[in-house]
């Protein structure tokens, strides 16, 4: 197997299942409520649905780097990417989203020859395996914060 089709398959694992932590972000999300995605706890600034917005806005981010293309990061860091969530479907679609985007990086990183990742993503970024490679460990970070912050959620009073 090449490195780059490795990398994707890390980003696929940890969007659906099959990864070494035995954790995934659809399983982890499929149980949540519309209610308990935008709910705050004591423990973060940030909600479930923030969590999904960011990590669906870096997915983004990553597969246009792998294309070659510079993208601006605004001051939110894509934590406040989308509309507000009304109703549950808005949630559901925000999830579908997010498995959406993990696809959309994995195949972005498929498409980088294996040779092509000792050298710089971009003019003035450190390498495209660095990046890449990076890209998957921050899906993992943030999923570890997503399973705290839902059991978090469910400890709470009158969440439903």
């Amino acid at each position: 197997m090449q490195l780059s089709a490795a990398i994707a398959q890390h980003v696929l694992d940890v969007h659906s299942g099959g990864n070494w932590t035995e954790v995934d972000l659809a399983h982890t999300l499929a149980d949540v409520t519309l209610t308990e995605a935008t709910t705050r706890t004591p423990a973060s600034v940030n909600t479930l649905a923030s969590l999904v917005r960011h990590l669906t806005f870096w997915n983004r981010v990553m597969a246009r780097r792998a294309h070659g293309q510079p993208t601006e990061i605004g001051p939110a860091n894509g934590f406040d990417a989308g509309p507000a969530l009304g109703t549950e479907a808005d949630w559901q679609a925000l999830r579908a989203d997010l498995t959406r985007s993990g696809e959309e990086l994995a195949a972005a990183i498929r498409a980088v020859p294996d040779e092509q990742l000792t050298a710089a993503i971009l003019p003035g970024y450190s390498s495209a395996y660095k990046n890449l490679q990076g890209a998957v460990e921050h899906l993992h970070y943030h999923l570890g914060q997503l399973v705290i912050l839902k059991s978090l959620v469910r400890a709470r009073p009158n969440v439903s």
